[in-house]
């Protein structure tokens, strides 16, 4: 009977965590950032306060004649603050939970 050595044959073990740095270096190129996120939201916010407030300001100059679109603009500044202040929520929430981690 012929014995063959298996020192040849042993391939390294992979780390788990080695693949999912690998995967999450990849995958991290496509998504966005938290801060991309948060920033275009809140310029979201900012460009619906400032349509909200020339609105107002054209509509006391008289040259609005149409209300239903100052409430429009007005509804979806609301709800981007909403949105705004929900993400804030959620984030400070989530750093809140990161440092009760006891080590």
């Amino acid at each position: 009977m012929f014995i063959v050595p298996i020192s040849g044959a042993i391939q390294p073990v992979e780390s788990h965590f080695d693949a999912a740095e690998a995967v999450s270096a990849a995958d991290s190129a496509d998504r966005p950032q938290f801060s991309d996120v948060f920033k275009e939201i809140f310029t979201e916010v900012q460009d619906t306060q400032k349509t909200v407030q020339e609105d107002s300001l054209r509509l006391a100059m008289g040259e609005i004649d149409d209300l239903h679109t100052i409430y429009n603009n007005m509804t979806k500044a609301a709800v981007a603050v909403e949105t705004f202040v929900a993400v804030k929520d959620a984030a400070i929430g989530a750093y809140e939970k990161v440092l009760q981690i006891s080590m």
